[in-house]
């Protein structure tokens, strides 16, 4: 018995990878990566294979960019620690209850942590945001206006909050010694001192939050394309 030569015709290989390699439900993978599925696709020309080229270069993808994302957090988390500490330690200074006859003491201990905070806030810190703001304008310019907004908060704190703070503090230590041991006669002195250098404090640590956070940002931001 003859067999029969009728046979219906397979799609052609074109027709077959073009239905399989449908990018339409995966716009986040990059053109390279498509590229590099089209090749396994016309290869094998298979939809199965096709699917299963696209969803692991789609983990290929995602590996890549949470690797580069967690190791730039991890390099922003480490320059910022330090003053992370010394702000805690400032902090633990104004909360610290002014024993009787301890006046100066709280004063010294605090005004001290305060020029420590002072140093690395401008110097080491501001070096460091400078290269984050850099980064996060590299990885999404159209972050530019919120970075102009945290710069000037670094310049506030710098240049307004902290001087502020200082003077204050360095008020307080002056009149420390005249009023021992009465040092109910400063009681507003210091409570106005400390209520502004916690301020500070607050707005200090806000600052270093929302900066890490829009470093995040930048590198996760989902940029696809719009409707």
């Amino acid at each position: 018995m003859k067999q029969s030569h009728n046979l219906k015709a397979s799609p052609s290989p074109t027709k077959s990878i073009a239905k399989a390699a449908d990018w339409s439900e995966h716009e986040h993978v990059s053109e390279q990566l498509q590229l590099e599925a089209q090749k396994l696709v016309d290869h094998a020309g298979s939809p199965g294979i096709a699917k299963m080229a696209i969803e692991v270069l789609e983990q290929k993808q995602g590996n890549a960019q949470s690797k580069a994302t967690t190791m730039a957090a991890t390099s922003n988390d480490q320059s910022n620690s330090g003053f992370l500490d010394l702000l805690k330690n400032f902090e633990t200074a104004l909360e610290t209850p002014i024993i009787s006859g301890e006046l100066m003491n709280w004063a010294e201990t605090a005004n001290h942590a305060c020029e420590e905070l002072g140093k690395i806030l401008c110097s080491d810190l501001q070096d460091q945001h400078a290269e984050v703001f850099t980064r996060i304008l590299k990885e999404d310019n159209e972050m530019g206006s919120r970075v102009e907004r945290l710069r000037g908060i670094d310049q506030e704190l710098r240049n307004g909050d902290l001087v502020g703070v200082q003077r204050s503090l360095n008020l307080v230590l002056e009149r420390a010694t005249a009023v021992e041991p009465d040092e109910s006669k400063l009681t507003d002195q210091l409570d106005k001192t400390v209520a502004q250098a916690l301020t500070f404090v607050i707005k200090a640590r806000t600052q270093e939050t929302a900066i890490s956070t829009w470093f995040m940002e930048a590198f996760n931001r989902d940029r696809g394309v719009g409707d």
